[in-house]
């Protein structure tokens, strides 16, 4: 197992080593006394001198690492040649990652990123059923993407003629195994409600045989530049492992500690509406990795001072509807103690209590969803009309965005 170089955004910024049982990151040397002209790699490890260790692997470091299948596909590929240790599949992935962090193996510079890439179009107009394995073949060693369902990191052309043409634009392609079906349809829906009740997404597309989620990433600003982006378990100091093992109210208390005091408030009442709309579709995967906060940089970020740049919560993303799969499926992250879906007294003490919102607010919340599910509707129709296996879990579904909150 060889050490790791961590860089920001191709600036060499410190070393991560496993020493014994301890995972052990150290910042480089400072070339210079003036702080603001050094970054830090986390909102959570500050500049110092004093090495940070970690039993596991530091919470930012493992943040993006692959799960699941594409886990699975990197390491049939890699395994033997290069082993398949978390330094070392870090090191493989290089600068695919979500985020501004780089890596490479010590010593060894960045790899180049690849400008072999397919269009969106194609993509969105395709029938191949086989295309998300083709995919999958072709990006799986350059997607540090976290998450057990079938995704990859892919850069998309806008159009047909621009196939090698920069800037590019960056999405993650997923999609749906036997055990979750249509869920690419699914999650269209359930994004298309986000979005339409106002709260902020990516762009997102569906490709037109249903197999494929397409979703721009919103890590990467209107100048190409990679942004910071650190989810929850990150900012609570928890592996992936413990994605679940939290409450609504610690999400809370996040935004307060890592969110811009200026952007608070459009914060906490997102957060309100999107856990409204998980608990109106009965997403049970709301877990810790599926929230989290972007910034430009962490220069000059040290021990005791949060950094002046503007941090915000970050684009929704990742929402499912998981009863239609998984009927006895309980909230993915606990609410005064308990994972059952709660009823409407409760939620509305958690928007006065730990969002804080009046009465009006939350009624105009309330109103938006509402309004929300009225437009999505249609969509939800349509979809069941044209792709025929998704009607079961449309009809499902349609159930519940009809369910009134205080019912």
């Amino acid at each position: 197992m060889a050490d790791v170089d961590v860089y920001l955004s191709g600036t060499p910024t410190g070393r991560l080593a496993k020493v014994g049982e301890k995972h052990v990151f150290t910042y480089d040397v400072p070339q210079t006394s003036d702080v603001n002209n050094r970054e830090a790699v986390s909102l959570t490890m500050p500049l110092r001198l004093e090495s940070y260790s970690h039993e596991a692997l530091h919470p930012v470091f493992q943040m993006n690492l692959p799960e699941g299948h594409l886990r699975e596909v990197i390491e049939r590929a890699t395994a033997k040649q290069y082993g398949s240790d978390d330094l070392t599949m870090l090191a493989i992935l290089g600068r695919n990652h979500i985020g501004r962090l780089e890596y490479s193996r010590s010593g060894q510079p960045l790899p180049p990123k690849s400008d072999q890439v397919p269009d969106l179009f194609s993509l969105l107009g395709s029938n191949d059923e086989q295309l998300f394995s083709q995919l999958m073949d072709r990006f799986a060693l350059q997607s540090a993407v976290a998450g057990v369902q079938p995704k990859v990191l892919v850069d998309l052309a806008a159009n047909p003629t621009d196939k090698v043409t920069f800037p590019l634009d960056s999405y993650i392609i997923k999609s749906w195994g036997d055990e979750f079906p249509e869920l690419a349809c699914n999650e269209y829906v359930c994004l298309t409600l986000c979005r339409e009740a106002g709260l902020n997404t990516a762009p997102f597309y569906l490709s037109d045989n249903g197999r494929l989620l397409i979703t721009e990433r919103f890590d990467i600003d209107d100048n190409k530049v990679p942004m910071g982006f650190e989810d929850f378990c990150v900012l609570q100091g928890k592996t992936t492992r413990e994605k679940y093992d939290a409450s609504l109210e610690s999400c809370t208390n996040v935004i307060r500690h890592f969110v811009s005091p200026e952007y608070q408030p459009r914060a906490l009442s997102d957060f309100f509406k999107l856990t409204l709309i998980n608990i109106l579709v009965r997403n049970g995967d709301a877990h810790l990795k599926n929230s989290g906060v972007i910034y430009s940089d962490l220069k000059g970020h040290t021990v005791g001072q949060l950094p002046a740049v503007k941090r915000f919560l970050a684009p929704v993303f990742d929402v499912v509807s998981t009863v239609p799969y998984l009927p006895n499926d309980t909230m993915a992250l606990s609410l005064t103690g308990s994972k059952r879906w709660p009823k409407w007294k409760v939620l509305e003490k958690f928007g006065k209590s730990h969002c804080g919102l009046n009465n009006r607010e939350i009624k105009t919340i309330v109103a938006d969803i509402e309004q929300a599910v009225h437009k999505t509707l249609p969509l939800l129709a349509k979809l069941k009309n044209s792709h025929p296996s998704f009607a079961g879990i449309a009809d499902q579904m349609e159930k519940l965005m009809h369910t009134s909150f205080d019912s």
